[in-house]
């Protein structure tokens, strides 16, 4: 079989199956080759794993995975490796970075939404509390921060990649004053990076005036992939205008990215792929189906993504090294790592419809 009649062969359930199942292998090779340390990223088979004690911002998606076999398993000893990872990210609390939303809502919030478990509920409770006091009324959002990459002007700038998980953690026990702080979240979200056409910026600045883009919209593909999940959620929670913005990012996404793993940037198409982006468009696509009138083609090319990830050599046996990550301070590689597995395994369970993809 050609490599063109393998991407064109529609997603099966069996290689979804199997693909599901080696993941759920890979973590127990992970953990084991980590020593109790959180799993950073690794840039390749028989290459060591970077790993962190506290887990800086992908320790969330670690536990995450942990949360998702569990869910899936019901197995005791799965549960009880999901609380150990969660109870270990509590230290990052208190840490002064907006990426406590993906920390906490990954690695805690899932364990409340998935299976009710009263150590990520605490945890959750907690996480929602310190990012509702982080939000700058001035702003208008919670900014960056200075630790985990914010620096000196983390505190005047925006992030979109926390996003989604800022507004599923605001959005948990559905209480008035929370959801409003998470509405203005994605209001100053869309003033300061949405672009025209669906673009997207991943991060701006603001300097005591109009925000200013930190990048040009639309040409990083992770950036406009978190933008798509952030949009899908807001969507769900808040309705218009915010739907017509999700559906002119999902069709900027197809026409500049079509249903292939897509260039990590657009304006260096001879660079690396980022097939991690896909992975989270692959959900998004399937967030945004729940509902609509073309839900069917929705979930059609949520699969065709996903499959073009399956049967590239970017996954083997569930290790997945498809993360686009900047190892060095001038080197950026495909890596292994906790955020691309993650996000490839939601994917796949939304796919096989064992987890709701607008919770993810």
């Amino acid at each position: 079989m050609s490599a063109f009649e393998r991407l064109d062969r529609p997603l099966e359930t069996a290689e979804v199956r199997r693909a599901i199942n080696d993941i759920f292998t890979r973590l127990e090779q992970i953990d084991a080759a980590c020593d109790q340390g959180f799993p950073l990223f690794c840039t390749g088979s028989g290459e060591a794993w970077k790993v962190s004690a506290s887990g800086s911002w992908l320790g969330g998606f670690w536990a995450g995975l942990w949360w998702l076999r569990a869910h899936c398993s019901g197995r005791r000893s799965d549960l009880q490796q999901a609380q150990r990872m969660a109870e270990r990210l509590r230290g990052q609390l208190n840490c002064d970075t907006h990426h406590r939303s993906l920390i906490f809502w990954y690695g805690a919030g899932l364990g409340a939404r998935l299976l009710a478990d009263p150590l990520a509920e605490e945890l959750t409770e907690q996480a929602i509390e310190r990012l509702a006091w982080a939000f700058d009324p001035v702003l208008g959002c919670i900014p960056l921060g200075r630790e985990m990459g914010g620096g000196e002007q983390g505190d005047s700038r925006l992030s979109i990649d926390p996003l989604a998980a800022t507004l599923q953690l605001f959005a948990l026990n559905a209480e008035p004053r929370l959801l409003g702080l998470g509405r203005q979240q994605l209001q100053t979200s869309l003033r300061a990076c949405a672009g025209t056409g669906g673009t997207w910026s991943s991060h701006a600045r603001f300097d005591q005036g109009p925000w200013q883009a930190g990048d040009v919209p639309g040409n990083w593909s992770r950036g406009q992939a978190w933008a798509l999940l952030g949009l899908g959620t807001g969507a769900r929670l808040y309705g218009e205008p915010f739907s017509s913005d999700a559906e002119k990012a999902r069709r900027y996404w197809l026409g500049s990215r079509g249903l292939l793993v897509p260039a990590n940037r657009l304006d260096q198409p001879q660079g690396l792929d980022d097939p991690c982006a896909a992975a989270m468009a692959a959900l998004a696509l399937q967030g945004q189906a729940a509902g609509a009138v073309e839900a069917e083609l929705l979930r059609q090319q949520a699969g065709q993504l996903l499959a073009a990830i399956l049967r590239s050599a970017d996954f083997e046996a569930g290790r997945f090294i498809g993360h686009c990550y900047r190892t060095t301070a001038a080197q950026e590689q495909k890596v292994e790592s906790a955020c691309g597995s993650f996000f490839l395994l939601a994917a796949l369970l939304a796919w096989t419809g064992e987890v709701d993809p607008r919770w993810i």
